[in-house]
C-alpha cells in the first residue's frame, strides 16, 4: 500500500461537487486521478492509503468496517445484487446490532432485507455506487472504496480473488473524505432534498441515545473533576481526531457539574494549508453557521461521529451542548469560540503539553492558549 500522491491545490469550492467516477479506460493509475481530483475539492492532500489487487487484504478491510458500523451507519456497495444475497445472513445480523444499512448494486434482489435500504443500479462500471466499498462515518469514521479494472466482461462476477480480476482504491479514516463519500452515497439514488427553511436546515436530532452515546454519558456521569474556579461563560472543548476521548469526558463532566454550555470546537479538518470551513458565510445550504453551535444530526451529516456522540452524551446529562467549526486555524479558531460564545473556561488534550510540529505552527501551544485569557484546564 502507498500514499495517494497529489499536488497541493487551490481552497476547495463548495458548490462544485467532485467527480467520482474512475477515468475511463484508465489501469491502476486512475485512482491518482481520483486522489487529484479529491485533493482539488478539499483544498489539500487527502489523508488516504492505495491499494492494488491484494484480495486478502481487502476482504480485511471489509470486515473492519463492518465492525466499525456495528450500531451505526453503513454505505456498501456489492457491485450486484447476488453478491448481497451471499451475505444476507451478515447484513441481518448488522441490522439487528442496531446498524442502518444503505447498500448499492445492478439487479434487484430476491426479495427485501428487512432494515437494509437497496438502491437498485443502471450499469456503469466507472460509477462509484456501482463497485466495491464501505463507509461508515458513524459511531466511528472509515472508509475502503474500490473500483475493479478488470476487462469489462468480467466485472462483478466471481470473488475478489477470482483469476483475473484486478481492483485499485484507496483505504482512509480522513474525516473530511468520508464525510464526502457520506454524502455522495447519502443522496445518490434518492430524490433531490427540498432547499432547507430556517426551520428545517438542521437535520432531527436523535430522540433517544445511541448505546454508544449512553455508554459515553455514564462515563461522564462517574467523570470526577475539580472546580474551575472559573467565572461565568461556557465550557469551550477543543479537540482534533485522535485525542479527544478523555478530554471530552473531562469537559462534559465539568458543564455538567457547575451547568456550563458545551461547546466541542471540532478542528478535526484543519491543515496548516487550508480551513475547510474558512468560507462559511452563514447562508450556506445544509451548512454549519460560523456564528452558531451545530446539533448532532449536523455532526453526523459533516462525518463527525464522535463530535456527534459527545453531544448526544451531554445532552443526556442535561448539559446545553454543540459543536462548531472553527473558521481560522489552531489557537485563533480556539480564541474565536470563546468570543462567540461566552467561553469562561477552556479544555484541551494533553497533547497541549507537547505539541507536533504542525501544531506548533497553528499556535497551538500554552503559552499562546494562555493569551485567550481565560483559565484552561488539560485533560491529563
Amino acid at each position: 500500500m502507498s500514499s495517494i500522491d497529489t499536488q497541493e491545490s487551490a481552497p476547495r469550492t463548495r458548490n462544485i461537487d467532485m467527480d467520482w467516477d474512475f477515468p475511463r479506460g484508465a489501469g491502476p493509475e486512475g485512482i491518482f486521478e481520483i486522489g487529484r481530483r479529491l485533493a482539488e475539492h478539499i483544498g489539500r492532500i487527502p489523508d488516504a492509503t492505495t491499494f492494488t489487487n491484494d484480495a486478502r487484504e481487502m476482504l480485511r478491510l471489509t470486515r473492519r468496517v463492518e465492525r466499525e458500523a456495528r450500531g451505526g451507519r453503513l454505505f456498501v456497495g456489492f457491485q450486484n445484487a447476488q453478491k448481497l444475497e451471499l451475505e444476507r445472513p451478515r447484513y441481518e445480523a448488522l441490522v439487528a446490532a442496531g446498524t442502518q444499512v444503505v447498500a448499492f448494486g445492478e439487479g434487484e434482489l430476491d426479495s427485501p432485507i428487512e432494515g437494509v435500504e437497496y438502491r437498485s443500479l443502471s450499469p456503469d462500471h466507472a460509477r462509484l455506487a456501482n463497485n466495491w466499498f464501505l463507509v461508515t462515518d458513524a459511531p466511528e469514521r472509515v472508509a475502503f472504496v474500490s473500483w475493479e479494472t478488470s476487462e469489462p466482461q468480467n466485472f462483478g462476477l466471481g470473488g475478489a480473488a477470482t483469476p483475473g480480476k484486478t481492483f485499485v482504491g484507496f483505504v482512509t479514516d480522513d474525516p473530511v473524505v468520508v464525510a464526502e463519500l457520506a454524502t455522495v452515497l447519502g443522496t445518490f439514488g434518492r430524490p433531490a432534498p427540498p432547499k432547507p427553511t430556517a426551520e428545517t436546515a438542521e437535520p432531527a436530532e436523535p430522540t433517544r441515545p445511541d448505546p454508544a452515546s449512553a455508554a459515553l454519558a455514564e462515563a461522564i456521569r462517574n467523570t470526577k473533576v475539580e472546580p474551575s474556579g472559573a467565572g461565568p461563560g461556557a465550557v469551550v472543548l477543543a479537540v482534533r481526531r485522535d485525542d479527544s476521548e478523555r478530554a471530552i469526558r473531562i469537559a462534559a463532566a465539568l458543564a455538567h457539574q457547575e451547568q456550563r454550555r458545551l461547546v466541542i470546537v471540532d478542528r478535526s479538518a484543519e491543515s496548516i494549508f487550508g480551513m475547510p470551513y474558512s468560507d462559511l458565510r452563514g447562508d450556506d445550504d445544509f451548512r454549519p453557521r460560523p456564528d452558531a453551535l451545530f446539533g448532532a444530526g449536523t455532526a453526523i451529516r459533516e462525518g463527525r461521529a464522535r463530535t456527534a456522540r459527545a453531544i448526544t452524551a451531554a445532552k443526556a446529562l442535561g448539559v446545553d451542548a454543540g459543536g462548531w467549526f472553527p473558521t481560522r486555524s489552531g489557537s485563533d479558531g480556539v480564541a474565536e469560540a470563546v468570543k462567540r460564545f461566552e467561553g469562561g473556561v477552556v479544555v484541551l488534550p494533553d497533547t497541549v503539553r507537547q505539541p507536533s510540529v504542525a501544531e506548533r505552527i497553528r499556535g497551538m501551544t500554552l503559552g499562546s492558549l494562555e493569551k485567550i485569557g481565560v483559565p484552561i484546564v488539560i485533560a491529563d
